[in-house]
């Protein structure tokens, strides 16, 4: 009981370390192609691991390219490429607020599109949740802790989140999820190199020890470290996996406070109250989860 405890509440700590990572990452270079270069090595690193070790077929053929690249453009170029670029203008702590509810937002995406009906346990989550962000990000914008840009791009990030859940949930796959993801990854980094170009957000202003500290944390130790976490609480009860996914906010925002000396405020503190409570509910007889990227 007590490994599955640890194994939880360290790869809560783990996750929410993304956002902490990413902003001392733009201290050394421009976040999307901080990003970039993040997934591609992640693709590079991990590629030749599962093409020597996977028992599975690892090379995609013709017509799996095509789910691969869309799917790549979604989930890895849009969604992380914004969470990225929303370091430079939100605080870690709200960053982190947009991650856990993110998910809710598919659900919602999924009633629509999918024709799946949510429960009311989800409905009344949703509302709870959205208004606790709703109230965070009020208190916030003011004092600066999130700028108007900032906002955009989470709200961006959550969209293309949900976006590439219901693209993912509707096609069918021959390669292994773990092949699969490396391949789109991999496919989403190169993908965003263009949009680093695009908006002159290519610059490595220092090639320095904090930069690669930082890739070498969000590869090593979010992108295998914290995703072997993730798929043995899993297989263990995907239920009390997800459960720990509620803790986030609060590791954010306590992370925020230690590394940047980020506020916290009665407002911050009452909107991710809010947030957990809405996850809680909404997550009450959910059946499955999807994978933590």
């Amino acid at each position: 009981m007590y490994k599955k405890i640890l194994a939880g509440v360290v790869f809560t700590a783990l996750w929410s370390t993304g956002a902490i990572a990413a902003k001392f990452g733009i201290r050394s270079a421009d976040a999307l192609i901080l990003a970039s270069v993040r997934f591609i090595s992640t693709g590079l690193i991990f590629g030749p691991y599962f093409l020597l070790h996977s028992k599975h077929r690892f090379w995609p053929r013709g017509s799996e390219w095509k789910p691969i690249i869309i799917y790549g453009l979604l989930n890895t170029t849009f969604t992380l490429g914004s969470f990225f670029a929303a370091q430079k203008y939100a605080s870690a702590g709200m960053s982190t607020l947009f991650l856990a509810v993110a998910p809710l937002l598919m659900a919602l995406f999924s009633s629509w599109f999918l024709g799946r009906k949510l429960s009311r346990f989800e409905i009344i989550g949703m509302l709870v949740a959205f208004s606790g962000l709703i109230l965070s990000a009020a208190s916030e914008l003011p004092k600066g802790h999130i700028k108007p840009l900032g906002l955009v791009l989470l709200i961006i990030y959550m969209v293309s989140y949900a976006c590439s859940s219901i693209y993912f949930s509707s096609i069918k796959r021959t390669l292994t999820n773990i092949v699969f993801n490396v391949w789109q990854v991999f496919t989403g980094g190169i993908m965003l190199l263009p949009f680093a170009f695009l908006f002159k957000d290519y610059h490595i202003h220092h090639l320095d020890t904090n930069l690669l500290l930082s890739m070498a944390w969000m590869v090593i130790v979010l992108s295998f470290i914290a995703n072997q976490l993730w798929l043995y609480l899993v297989k263990i009860d995907t239920v009390k996996a997800a459960a720990w996914l509620y803790l986030a906010p609060v590791f954010g925002y306590a992370l925020g406070y230690i590394f940047f000396n980020e506020t916290i405020t009665v407002f911050t503190i009452s909107g991710t109250l809010l947030v957990i409570a809405g996850l809680v509910v909404a997550g009450r007889n959910k059946k499955a989860v999807k994978a933590v990227e």
